[in-house]
């Protein structure tokens, strides 16, 4: 029976957990081959603005993650967008979804601040050195003046990675997997992609590696992760970039 939409029914096929890792470890090998190759090319060659050159390399590490989402889900018989986006379990929100898009977005706030003041009075303590939260391949300094504009190119290096980190690794690998621990492996998986940004982006990142893909698993919708995800690293980003955060 067709739905009241008349399209055919998404097909959402299983996917085995060695799968679903393969996929992680080849886009971080791919994250690691960027930073060694593209990356040192840009700045090597164009006087840029610091920040630019990770957008330009952030574009070619994202994108590739989106059409990828796109593609398998096309391969799986999926025609047309709707029902693409539909496989790859993007709907609209539903009360329930709202409730837990908001609560996912406290939670990682409030955890993220918890983790920040717990590290920051362990270092206190015994005198550590706070770790850093900038990646070592990234030089943010604060925009000024006419440098604002470049903000402009941010947001589609910035869609891309919300959106495209979002509809592969909830959308079609979270979204295939089996059993009530699928969220804990992708949770997994998706630390090991930070690996490239170092132990202290990976550390500030814990508490959204670990909530989103749980709002994921309690509400089956990529809109939600999109939504966390979004709202929890855009505005802190511009703040950074503006200066408003040291």
């Amino acid at each position: 029976m067709l739905p009241s939409d008349g399209l055919p029914p998404a097909r959402v096929p299983r996917l085995s957990p060695a799968a679903a890792a393969a996929v992680f470890l080849f886009f971080t090998a791919w994250f690691y081959l960027l930073l060694r190759t593209l990356l040192p090319l840009l700045k090597a060659n164009y006087a840029w603005h610091p920040a630019l050159y990770w957008f330009v390399t952030g574009g070619f590490l994202f994108a590739p993650l989106l059409m990828f989402a796109l593609w398998r889900a096309f391969a799986e018989g999926n025609r047309g967008m709707r029902e693409t986006l539909a496989a790859l379990h993007l709907k609209p929100f539903s009360g329930r979804d709202w409730r837990w898009s908001l609560a996912g977005l406290l939670a990682v706030l409030l955890l993220t601040g918890t983790v920040f003041g717990a590290v920051w009075l362990l270092c206190r303590h015994f005198g550590w050195a706070m770790p850093s939260t900038t990646p070592w391949f990234m030089e943010m300094r604060p925009l000024a003046g006419v440098e604002r504009l470049l903000l402009l190119a941010w947001l589609p290096m910035f869609f891309l990675n919300i959106v495209g980190e979002e509809l592969l690794w909830r959308g079609y690998i979270q979204g295939r997997l089996r059993g009530r621990g699928a969220w804990v492996l992708c949770s997994g998986l998706w630390l090991v992609f930070h690996l490239p940004f170092g132990p202290g982006v990976m550390l500030m990142a814990l508490p959204a590696i670990l909530v989103i893909p749980y709002a994921f698993h309690k509400t089956r919708n990529t809109l939600v992760g999109i939504f966390i995800h979004g709202l929890f690293n855009g505005p802190a980003f511009v703040a950074i970039a503006l200066g408003l955060l040291g």
